[in-house]
């Protein structure tokens, strides 16, 4: 399998690059017709679909477990088909040549991946990587075109689709282009709170599961600088370690005062 010569260098210790996608034998026919409808319809792309359009996807989709750290696909690499992700969670990111990474987007269950590729003939534009144990199907690009050709208003949902993802990528430069490190930082640990946070007396807890350094490529920095704002963010009262928590890779933080730390951020107003 062509090896992407900037990711193999820089930063294969941390992934696994021993699968290949054309010849790892993981790759199978889903066991259960029904769990692959599933899977389809929970996605914004398929999930409009009727039940016969769906089994129409689903006879033709293939499987895939993946390990924590296992490489799903490699940024230059040649597109042959679209990703769903059945459960768990896959990060797609680039790398310069000094090994510095920054995420683009990380998708969880409900998710397509290398939808761009699809159309436009071109390359995968990012690494994926799985972030914990997954399952992604996988459908050529043929079969959804030809899917596509079919039932053209599956073309116009994809179409909202990449609008979305547009409109993400437009935010991640406006972020790193216009706002310092501290701010990013904000901005990631109140969106995590308010996606998988828990709201208390004391006010909304966030379990963070990233070391500084994987947190710095999430937010297009470098670990000295994250563990810098960090330090920063609790002294100046706008987060706290909650007692007890810090393990390897996870603690759990306070945040207080959610406005305040949403204008520390550069919002215009908390969600």
């Amino acid at each position: 399998m062509h090896r992407n010569p900037i990711l193999s260098g820089a930063v294969s210790s941390r992934y696994d690059f021993s699968h290949d996608w054309k010849r790892d034998t993981t790759i199978r026919r889903p066991e259960s017709s029904m769990d692959t409808v599933s899977a389809l319809k929970q996605t914004l792309l398929f999930g409009g679909l009727r039940p016969e359009q769906l089994a129409e996807l689903a006879a033709v989709a293939r499987v895939r477990q993946l390990a924590a750290g296992e490489v799903l696909f490699l940024a230059g690499e040649k597109a042959t088909g679209l990703f769903i992700i059945a459960s768990g969670r896959i990060r797609a990111f680039r790398v310069n040549a000094q090994g510095r990474e920054q995420t683009i987007h990380t998708e969880g269950a409900g998710a397509t991946l290398a939808e761009v590729p699809m159309f436009d003939e071109g390359p995968f534009p990012a690494t994926a990587v799985a972030e914990e144990e997954s399952t992604v199907l996988f459908l050529k690009k043929t079969d959804v075109c030809g899917f596509i050709l079919r039932y053209p208003e599956v073309g116009l949902t994809a179409l909202k689709l990449m609008a979305k993802r547009l409109r993400g990528h437009a935010e991640l430069v406006d972020s790193l282009a216009l706002q310092q490190v501290g701010q990013r930082l904000a901005r990631f640990l109140l969106a995590q709170g308010r996606e998988g946070g828990s709201r208390t007396t004391r006010g909304l807890e966030v379990d963070l599961a990233l070391s500084n350094e994987e947190l710095a490529s999430r937010i297009g920095s470098v670990r000295e600088v994250v563990s810098r704002a960090m330090s920063r963010m609790e002294r100046d009262g706008l987060i706290a370690q909650v007692p007890g928590s810090q393990r390897r890779k996870h603690r759990r933080l306070l945040i207080s005062n959610e406005v305040e730390l949403a204008q520390y951020a550069g919002e215009t107003r908390a969600d």
